[in-house]
């Protein structure tokens, strides 16, 4: 039940990240006329998260043992359909290493969102306190509490994997599939202690509610954006057509 739950906010996570880096493009575009300033402004938005991202590909293809080159944190190819807003060269190798590398960003940001999450709670306990006694401008609770919705915020929207990035992914996860299918059908079985399913259970548990905070964080940016598009063309008096 709860693996279900995780794959379901994931997706639902995934499809948000997507629409609101498609409405805040939109916003700035509405405002400047300008393609690459819009597409500047957005990377710039993102780029904790872009860093995040690629230096997750970089490590992990250095531990797996393959070379890499080349890393850009910068926007390439302003003028085309396709920007990246940031890419790291990683040599041929076998398709589990490169899967594992396509990945790595996911697991890295799931990763980091949970540690964001695990500190959020206290951190919004002390900004009530700082509220109610009148300090809370020239508290570092209020700053700790902004840069941490940030931080979920960016990471967020630029952990999951690029097409480019999930290229020979399905296949290997396919046979890995296979393989443990035609382990359980001729009764090849993994019993693990009820400490070690306690603390998977636990693990779950936590990451669910990680995940769900972040994604009722993503959902009411969404709903601002939407709002804020709309601000914009009112005042602007110019419409965008939504991409699909």
């Amino acid at each position: 039940m709860m693996p279900a739950i995780i794959i379901a906010e994931l997706l639902a996570l995934w499809l948000l990240s997507r629409r609101l880096s498609q409405n805040l493009y939109i916003a700035a575009f509405l405002l400047t006329k300008s393609r690459p300033i819009a597409i500047g402004f957005l990377s710039l938005l993102f780029f904790p998260g872009t860093v995040i991202h690629e230096l997750a590909h970089l490590f992990t293809a250095e531990i797996l043992g393959v070379r890499t080159s080349g890393l850009t944190l910068v926007p390439e190819g302003l003028e085309e359909k396709n920007v990246k807003t940031g890419s790291v060269a990683i040599a041929q190798s076998d398709p589990i290493r490169r899967a594992i590398i396509g990945i790595a960003p996911i697991f890295v940001g799931l990763g980091t969102l949970g540690l964001l999450s695990y500190f959020l709670p206290s951190i919004w306990t002390q900004t009530q306190i700082d509220a109610t006694q009148g300090v809370l401008f020239s508290s570092p609770s209020l700053y700790y509490m902004l840069l941490t919705i940030y931080s979920l915020f960016a990471v967020s929207n630029t952990m999951f994997s690029s097409p480019e990035d999930m290229e020979g992914f399905w296949p290997v996860v396919v046979v890995i599939a296979l393989v443990m299918g035609a382990a359980y059908i001729v009764g090849i079985r993994i019993n693990l202690t009820a400490s070690t399913n306690t603390a998977i259970t636990l693990f779950l548990q936590s990451m669910a509610i990680n995940i769900g905070y972040v994604t009722a964080l993503n959902i009411g940016l969404f709903g601002l954006s939407t709002l804020l598009i709309r601000g914009v063309e009112k005042i602007t008096r110019r419409t965008l057509v939504r991409p699909q």
